[in-house]
């Protein structure tokens, strides 16, 4: 073991980027789930089973919140970390926001009868799996980019595709979510269940942007 004054020197200085891959997990996650929430409320009246998926995602939150806190109270002192740590903690918070986006949406679907249009039940199942698409790309990318800042692995090229590959995804959901708000104020429902079928969209396209926040700060940490 190396002297108390010493131990910044060894291997546990770099523990805290294999940590975002460890924050990641309940995120991508949480995400899933929220697809799955919402087959519940379009194929049928929410009820115990979508609850037990909204009470998971919850505990998935308050998992990612512990796990950041830990990364977070472990970091070296700044000049002693390969990445920028103003980036790093950057990064740290909006990989949570995904989550926390997250849960909001899965809060919308239960908030009132979700009945809404069979074209529109549709849309809003594709805008959620092209969000999804995004979160699951930030794995990759996280990976990727952690591999090549502590061990060199990869090529830099590619590292970046996979970080670019994120963004062009959000720009998908970015047309998805006009799509689907426009669709939703071209029904006949009442503007309360409009609202919430916006609201619900909003929070979705929130964590793809936050994935899509993610991917640039990781090609900033390249860049540095």
């Amino acid at each position: 073991m190396l002297p108390r004054a010493l131990r910044f020197l060894g291997p546990r200085r770099k523990d805290y980027l294999p940590g975002l891959c460890d924050h990641y997990r309940p995120v991508g996650r949480g995400m899933a789930l929220l697809a799955e929430a919402l087959r519940h409320c379009l194929d049928a009246c929410p009820g115990d089973a979508f609850a037990a998926l909204v009470g998971e995602i919850d505990i998935l939150e308050g998992a990612a919140d512990k796990i950041k806190r830990r990364i977070r109270n472990h970091l070296p002192a700044a000049g002693l970390m390969v990445v920028d740590k103003t980036l790093f903690l950057d990064y740290t918070q909006r990989q949570d926001d995904i989550l926390d986006a997250i849960l909001e949406a899965a809060v919308w679907l239960d908030l009132d009868d979700f009945v809404v249009p069979p074209p529109l039940r549709a849309a809003m199942g594709d805008c959620v799996a092209e969000a999804a698409r995004s979160v699951e790309l930030l794995e990759p990318a996280l990976a990727d980019a952690v591999d090549y800042i502590l061990y060199g692995k990869g090529e830099r090229d590619a590292v970046k595709g996979a970080m670019q590959a994120v963004r062009d995804q959000h720009k998908r959901v970015s047309r998805a979510k006009r799509s689907l708000i426009a669709a939703a104020y071209g029904t006949d429902m009442e503007f309360g269940r409009v609202y919430q079928v916006v609201r619900f969209v909003e929070y979705v396209y929130r964590a793809s942007r936050k994935a899509g926040n993610c991917a640039d700060i990781l090609r900033a940490m390249l860049a540095r």
